[in-house]
């Protein structure tokens, strides 16, 4: 089941195509990672999706309500922009106290959120956080009135490397019990938590898949090895049929395969026939900063 999914989405400002024909699908309980460059489109999805602002054309249908006719469905949403403003004079705890009183939420729901994220003891002003801290406590904010689905806009943004880890382990921690819409341009965090992705460009989705399938199918055909004796095995490979070009890495030969099969005969085979000691063997899979650098090209 989609509990998002948009149908030829589009929002123009002038004559600026800020999102043409949006066609989204996002299943329920995965972390999705929405990616694309600075001005791709991603900010004026998410503002379409809460209904900050209007569909030129098209629409959205979120946990079955079309977003043109209802707004009910917010209610079951927790965002995270990406620079979250909180009153700095207050502690964690009573910041929250607050908003559960206005959302009409059990108090009690408070310490489950702040100690879900590492700060119910955390006694300083919020003013005194670190920006790790503040978007940690962003997250308990959505987490407040138990939403279904989480938007979460540049989490990461911005942070130290701790910071980062820390939210990227606290987002991954909620796989399965929420669905996860995470916008971002950090390639790296997409493949750390990931299930799915999709690219925008230009108000354009180039691509929408499971991150698995993603890399099959854009899997190059390469090859580490490293041997006792590089240059020998380099002879023996140069001029084989199956192979397409030969490069060093560090200590390594880096092969171009166009036959996986052949090499995974003849390899073996020519390291033994030549009493070579094998170092290293790994075939190479892509990240999915080589594959959005090749799909936005």
């Amino acid at each position: 089941m989609n509990i998002i999914e948009t149908f030829n989405l589009c929002k123009y400002y002038k004559n600026k195509k800020a999102l043409d024909n949006l066609n989204l699908e996002v299943p329920e309980g995965i972390i999705f990672g929405y990616l694309g460059p600075n001005g791709a489109g991603k900010t004026t999805t998410i503002r379409l999706l809460l209904n900050l602002a209007k569909p030129t054309n098209g629409y959205a249908i979120i946990m079955g309500e079309n977003i043109l006719k209802s707004k009910k469905y917010l209610s079951k949403i927790g965002f995270l922009p990406d620079v979250p403003n909180f009153y700095n004079y207050f502690t964690a705890k009573e910041y929250l106290a607050i908003l559960a009183e206005i959302l009409g939420v059990d108090k009690k729901r408070v310490d489950e959120v702040l100690e879900l994220v590492d700060l119910k003891n955390e006694k300083k002003r919020i003013g005194t956080f670190s920006r790790g801290m503040k978007q940690r406590l962003g997250i308990a904010q959505t987490l407040l009135h138990d939403p279904k689905l989480l938007i979460l806009d540049e989490p990461t943004s911005a942070l130290d490397p701790q910071g980062r880890k820390e939210i990227l382990d606290l987002i991954k921690s909620l796989k399965g019990s929420k669905t996860i819409f995470f916008s971002t341009h950090i390639l790296s965090d997409v493949e750390k938590i990931c299930d799915r992705v999709a690219i925008i460009k230009d108000g354009k989705l180039l691509l929408n898949e499971k991150v698995e399938e993603l890399k099959k199918r854009y899997a190059k055909r390469m090859i580490t090895i490293e041997v006792d004796n590089q240059d020998i095995l380099w002879e023996k490979l140069k001029d084989k049929p199956w192979v397409i070009n030969i490069a060093v890495h560090n200590k390594s030969l880096l092969l171009n395969i166009k036959d996986i099969s052949m090499a995974q005969k003849e390899i073996p085979k020519i390291i033994s026939e030549n009493n070579l000691s094998l170092i290293h063997f790994e075939f190479l899979e892509p990240t999915i900063e080589d594959i959005f650098f090749e799909v936005i090209s």
